[in-house]
């Protein structure tokens, strides 16, 4: 899944045209998208290997996450976004409520993982990134953001495509014991968490650094995580040495570095094309579980996935390319 942008520290580079773009930035927009699209790869490589349930490898995901990104939060120490106005607001206010983003990572990440135990790789991440659509769905209804007649048009194509991933795990053989239709039902939950984290983020934003907020992100949702994982029946602690590479990868590549790159990446490239280019993300994962995996893709899966694309490109396009443009839906 996709990352927010990171602030820059020091002074504030020249933000480029709206139709130009930096090619160092663009590559490190795909990189980033790769590596994110491991995610799900590592994740059940990790029970493969190691032997842990999905529950602990999204505990493990958050803690090396966490750990790969404090040092960026503590080089951004108090280079916080100064609030409306000019004034400060770094009050017990403000830094209470930065557990809120983690907790609802928390339940993201284990929606998410969980899911992986019963639908394909392919199918959950195609599911999760339809999170887009809810965000401006709820800026639309609860503040008010207008929404142009093809992003209507581009959100009906996608969910349209939901509908056929769903009716292609009906009759799919699920990647272990599971219900495929609860995996896909899993991955929904997933996009309305991360909505949800995407708009909590927006709001915290508003006072503190991205490196900083990211960082609590990740620790918060170690810390509400670690009890699910720990009583959970499966095993927490990889059953052997190599177990612990796939969630390493999880933590410092996916998690950290594939977020971070994105967030650089950002920085060089148009909104427009920016949005596009993270959509090889779900595309890639789902070629990575055929490969890898051996999750091979069926029919109706495939044109469910191609619909869920085409519609997402559509919407996504339909709104940043307003005259206004879209407010970030990230910090």
């Amino acid at each position: 899944m996709k990352s927010p942008p990171v602030s820059q520290s020091g002074p504030a580079p020249a933000k480029p045209h709206a139709h130009e773009v930096s090619p160092l930035h663009l590559g490190g927009l795909v990189v980033g998208a790769l590596c994110i699209a491991f995610a799900p790869i590592f994740a059940v490589l990790s029970g493969r290997v190691g032997g842990v349930g999905m529950w602990d490898a999204a505990f493990w995901r958050v803690f090396f996450g966490a750990v790969a990104l404090a040092p960026l939060a503590w080089l951004s120490r108090g280079r916080g976004v100064p609030a409306r106005g000019g004034k400060s607001t770094s009050g017990f206010w403000t830094w209470g409520w930065l557990w809120f983003p983690g907790v609802i990572f928390a339940g993201d990440f284990w929606a998410w993982h969980w899911s992986f135990e019963h639908t394909s790789v392919a199918n959950s991440t195609l599911l999760a990134n339809v999170a887009i659509l809810f965000v401006t769905l709820f800026a639309w209804l609860v503040w008010k953001e207008r929404i142009t007649r093809r992003f209507v048009l581009g959100a009906s194509v996608a969910f349209g495509g939901v509908v056929l991933l769903l009716l292609s795990s009906k009759n799919r053989v699920p990647p272990t014991e599971g219900n495929p239709v609860f995996g896909d039902l899993l991955a929904l939950l997933t996009a309305c968490f991360y909505a949800s984290y995407q708009l909590s983020m927006k709001r915290c934003r508003r006072e503190r650094s991205a490196q900083l907020l990211m960082f609590c992100a990740s620790a918060v949702a170690a810390v509400v995580l670690l009890p699910l994982a720990w009583f959970h029946e499966d095993p927490f602690w990889p059953k052997n040495g190599l177990g612990w590479l796939p969630l390493i990868g999880l933590g410092f590549v996916s998690h950290a570095a594939g977020q971070g790159m994105i967030a650089w990446g950002l920085a060089g490239v148009p909104a427009s094309l920016a949005s596009v280019m993270l959509l090889v993300q779900p595309v890639c994962t789902a070629l990575l579980g055929a490969v890898i995996l051996g999750q091979p893709l069926v029919p109706w899966q495939i044109y469910g996935g191609a619909a869920v694309l085409a519609g997402l490109f559509v919407a996504v396009r339909a709104q940043v390319r307003r005259p206004a443009a879209v407010k970030a839906t990230g910090p």
